[in-house]
């Protein structure tokens, strides 16, 4: 094809130019230049025209010359010139006014037979018809015509009359006769579409008549029954209502058989449009192949898509196929598939909460979400929906109606709090002082409560963010489903960015030398909850001059957030406190990042206060806060005390634990990271996305709701997993451009002095171009500190973050494993054992595996030993040709293989969130070995898949002094390993449990 463009067009612009062509010669050809007007040149015209300037300019010329009729209106130059400046197309133009005559530039002229002084070797494309034609134009329609200079391909292929052109032409042709059918298609398409628009707004009409015709009926039968004395009249009346009644539903039975008629054909044409593949793609189609006219097809099954994967366990998947159209309600065998969101107050920061990310979790679940504000909900909006989720809204005749018609249609209602805000009895100040700090009232926050309640109880059921919630949500409706408060990708990827802005990882304090106590709260609301701690801070800041308190003020007018005349104590430290602006939820993670410490102070044993959710220490926890909370139901159940943050409940506590923390650098390090770990699966979008696919597939029926309660409770018996254990460690070597990379290549070292600089060179080797990487010596004795501090001095450049750590003392395989996972802050990580290698191309073929909800992806590896690739040799049982490479990973992934035995290398990359689900590789001397077997069992009993990539990507070293021989397979300690594992997992049932060595 490239024969016929100009030299001077590039090939990416081919498509595009030869797009443009044929898109003008569709729209144009029956247009008559002298009748053209404005609203006739849209934007396709307007862009082709620019193109074919750029087409035809010669690259020895700066420009083209346009020549405009004068049949044309005035706006088209004015279009053109916008168009070629915003896009550039001519360099070094430059543009002058319209009637100016210059040699310089691009010359745009209002009347096609003014003499122009351009030089003979440009190009002339004339626009509109010319009462004085050119002696060598070549016209491609009624109004566009080209003046050649010299000779140019694509002119000579358009006017020559050798076979390709009049090839071009015919295909030309027979796509233009195929798409005025398409224009006429659409013409009808929306002929219907306006007939169905007033059918259907006919038939809404009609019911809503009906209904008041319905009321007035009740209301005459009553006055039947309590005035006899004129019920004849009445019965008259009533007669002469069911008449009127009778011939409203036969012309609304009418109506609505026309309208089914219209919809169906509806349907049919968007069948039908929907098959054809674009213009210009079927224009290039026809170069590469013999031409045939397209005719449409039925439509093709479309794959599964990533999330629908993750979804399988559905018992109703949502449908890869769903439609926009109302009359697709109610029809699938599928069951729910669509959600909305209505937000009862969407100006406000929980609405990112509980709308954008549960709908986020809903659409990573496999279902279609929407979000809408309360106030612009529809009645196609309720035709659209399967389930309707109402959070914080007030009951009004607007949302009665919503309800009304959700029930008419079969909509199932939930309504979602994440606060007491449907008991009015508790809108008192003694309850929530937020009442009197904001200038509310009692009456008026009684009346919102009770019109929640009034909400909720028209709902078929409810959800919300803490146990206790659910308690009190219980008494009016009996299914409630705890969806907690949790973080989305871009907020963990926010805080852990701002946390490695502080500097190297573990860093225990602020390069200033301040250690920073953070109080983010984010409305004027409470002031008794930061009063408990007030005392503490004021004499931790006293004490402790290095001691800063970040507090917030509103950034319009600086005022804060509290109201400081309640804590006169603080002005004497005045000058350590750190203001800072109120931020969008966006770019809280940073804020946190800038802590050392967060407290989250609350009144405990305050209804209102025991029902919120954890989400201060979760935000905390990502950005890598030691955090101080109150006891509340929710804290004490997430935090566990002196493990991943303390607990203070009195103004004594809070003085201990303050002093405690600002003391204790080592202790705020490991607190931070232990508590990172702890949140980073239960409140993560993967694991909301299962709690709400179970939550909507038990609104699909009596199996459907039982197997989803059975999955639940199953899940709710499942112990908490222990804090992965991370050995201690030093930093030998930190590079970190603060680039953010989707992959951390960890390698783990003991004493392969020999082999560590072919697994290095294979990671740097690899085709992801931005990659971090993380080598963890576990007390090697051999000179292969040396070479990996100076391998990694020299690969600076190649690595967005490099980190070189060994364990003080040696930890073991698992150990050295969870010092490098601790260190990572990809969201995906890949461990390669210092004497293995990895293929190029391993990192970027495995990332691509790693969709939504997968825990963790393995590679086909192929092993080998000194002499080159290991093959097989034939055996009675061997189902493989002798010869043939032996190879780890070759089974498909299936939790039920692990029964028998590992079928899995450690070489898989590892999704950080399964990692922390999991508790980390277990960390035993004694047993070391299979710690990559138990977290894939681990990873079984949580319902984590994982999935086979079935490409050979690595390489697996066999040899004598390899750990799985020197250790695993060594009789003794297989025994131990064995025994150990099965004691963590009793459900496996070993087949080759003796020793057997790998060479």
């Amino acid at each position: 094809m490239t024969n016929i463009f100009p030299t001077s067009l590039s090939p990416a612009l081919q498509d595009q130019y030869l797009a443009d062509l044929a898109i003008l010669l569709t729209q144009r050809p029956t247009i008559e230049a002298t009748s053209c007007q404005q609203e006739d040149w849209d934007d396709h015209a307007v862009r082709t025209i620019t193109w074919l300037v750029t087409g035809l300019q010669d690259k020895s010329q700066q420009a083209a010359t346009i020549l405009l009729s004068p049949t044309l209106d005035d706006e088209l130059g004015s279009q053109l010139r916008a168009h070629l400046e915003l896009e550039g197309n001519l360099p070094e133009t430059r543009f002058t006014s319209i009637f100016q005559n210059t040699d310089a530039g691009l010359i745009l002229c209002r009347q096609a037979h003014e003499k122009q002084n351009t030089v003979s070797g440009i190009p002339v494309v004339v626009v509109g018809k010319n009462s004085r034609p050119h002696s060598e134009e070549i016209r491609l329609s009624d109004y566009i015509s080209l003046c050649p200079a010299g000779t140019h391909s694509l002119i000579e292929l358009l006017k020559g009359q050798s076979d390709t052109s009049r090839s071009f032409r015919h295909r030309v042709r027979q796509l233009l006769a195929h798409d005025l059918t398409m224009r006429r298609a659409n013409t009808e398409l929306q002929r219907y579409r306006k007939s169905a628009e007033q059918a259907e707004r006919a038939v809404h009409t009609l019911r809503i008549e009906s209904r008041s015709l319905s009321r007035d009926l009740r209301s005459r039968n009553e006055k039947i029954t309590s005035l006899t004395h004129i019920l004849d009249p009445i019965r008259q009346e009533r007669d002469v209502f069911r008449t009127k009644m009778m011939e409203e539903s036969q012309k609304r039975a009418e109506l609505e058989h026309h309208y089914t008629e219209n919809r169906a054909g509806l349907e049919s044409l968007e069948a039908f449009l929907s098959q054809p593949a674009p213009l210009w793609r079927r224009v290039l189609r026809s170069f590469r192949k013999p031409f045939i006219p397209y005719i449409p097809t039925l439509p093709e099954l479309q794959p599964q898509s990533d999330k629908e994967d993750f979804s399988s366990s559905r018992a109703a998947p949502a449908s890869s196929e769903t439609t926009d159209s109302p009359d697709t309600h109610g029809s699938s065998p599928d069951g729910i598939q669509r959600v909305l969101f209505i937000a009862g107050e969407p100006n406000t920061p929980g609405v990112a909460y509980r709308c954008t990310r549960n709908a986020e979790a809903a659409q990573n679940a496999g279902y279609e979400a929407r979000i809408q504000p309360c106030a612009a909900v529809g009645y196609e909006d309720i035709r659209w929906a399967d389930v309707l989720i109402f959070w914080r809204v007030e009951y009004s005749g607007h949302v009665s109606t919503i309800l009304d018609l959700a029930q008419q249609e079969g909509v199932k209602t939930i309504f979602d709090a994440d606060d007491i805000v449907f008991v009015p009895h508790y809108a008192r100040v003694d309850f929530i002082d937020g009442i009197r700090s904001v200038g509310a009232t009692e009456e008026r926050i009684e009346r919102c409560f009770a019109d929640m309640r009034r909400t909720l109880v028209r709902c078929d059921q409810g959800s919300t963010t803490t146990r206790e919630l659910a308690l009190a949500m219980h008494e009016l409706r009996p299914v409630v489903h705890l969806l907690p408060n949790v973080y989305d990708h871009e907020t963990l990827r926010r805080s852990r960015l701002g946390y490695r802005l502080r500097g190297e990882p573990g860093r225990a304090t602020s390069e200033d030398g301040l250690i920073r106590i953070g109080y983010a709260t984010g409305s004027r609301t409470h002031q008794r909850d930061f009063a408990i701690a007030y005392p503490a801070l004021t004499h931790v800041l006293k004490t402790h001059p290095n001691a800063r308190l970040v507090l917030f003020r509103e950034k319009d007018n600086h005022q804060p957030v509290l109201l400081m005349e309640e804590f006169p104590a603080l002005k004497a430290v005045e000058n350590q406190i750190e203001w800072r602006d109120m931020v969008p939820l966006s770019e809280l993670g940073e804020e946190f990042a800038r802590f050392d410490i967060s407290i989250a102070p609350l009144e405990v044993g305050n209804v209102f206060c025991e029902a919120k959710s954890e989400i201060k220490f979760l935000e905390a926890s990502l950005a890598g806060n030691a955090s101080i909370v109150s006891p509340t139901g929710p804290f004490r159940r997430i935090v566990r005390d002196h493990e991943t943050g303390l607990l203070a409940e009195t103004p004594e506590d809070w003085t201990r634990a303050l002093l405690k923390l600002v003391d204790n650098p080592d202790l705020r390090r490991t607190l931070a990271r232990n508590a990172y770990h702890d949140v980073l699966w239960p409140f993560s979008p993967e694991a909301q996305a299962r709690r709400m696919s179970l939550a909507l597939s038990s609104l699909n029926g009596d199996v459907e709701a039982a197997q989803a309660a059975e999955t639940l409770l199953a899940r709710s018996r499942l112990k908490s997993p222990a804090l992965p254990v991370i050995p201690e460690s030093e930093t030998l070597f930190h590079h970190d451009i603060l680039g953010e990379a989707e992959v951390t290549v960890i390698v783990t070292s003991y004493n392969y002095a020999n082999h560590v600089l072919d697994a290095l060179d294979s990671v740097a080797a690899q085709t992801l171009p931005i990659l971090d990487l993380i080598v963890v010596d576990d007390g090697s004795t051999d000179e292969s500190l040396d070479l990996i501090r100076i391998w990694m001095e020299r690969h600076t450049s190649r690595f967005n973050r490099l980190i070189f750590r060994r364990s003080i003392r040696n930890a073991g395989l698992g150990g050295a494993r969870n010092i490098g996972m601790d260190a990572a802050e990809t969201p995906h990580t890949l461990q390669l054992d210092a004497d293995n290698i990895l293929r190029p191309d391993a990192c970027e073929t495995l990332l691509a595996a790693m969709t939504f909800g997968i825990a963790y992806a393995y590679p086909l590896i192929q092993c080998f030993d000194e002499n080159g690739p290991i093959v097989t040799k034939k055996t009675p049982d061997l189902t493989t040709p002798p010869g043939a490479p032996v190879l780890l990973g070759d089974l498909p992934s299936n939790p039920l293989t692990l029964v028998s035995g590992n079928r899995i290398d450690a070489m898989a990359m590892v999704a950080k969130w399964a990692w922390a689900a999991a508790g980390g590789y277990y960390v035993s001397r004694e047993a070391m070995g299979w710690e990559d077997y138990d977290l894939w069992c681990t990873f079984a009993e949580l319902g984590l898949p994982g999935r086979q990539v079935p490409a050979i990507l690595a390489d697996y070293r066999q040899h004598s002094s390899s750990m799985t021989n020197a250790s695993t397979e060594r009789a003794a300690h297989k025994a131990r390993v064995v025994a150990y594992v099965q004691d963590r997992h009793p459900w496996i049932n070993l087949t080759a449990e003796k020793a057997h060595q790998r060479v």
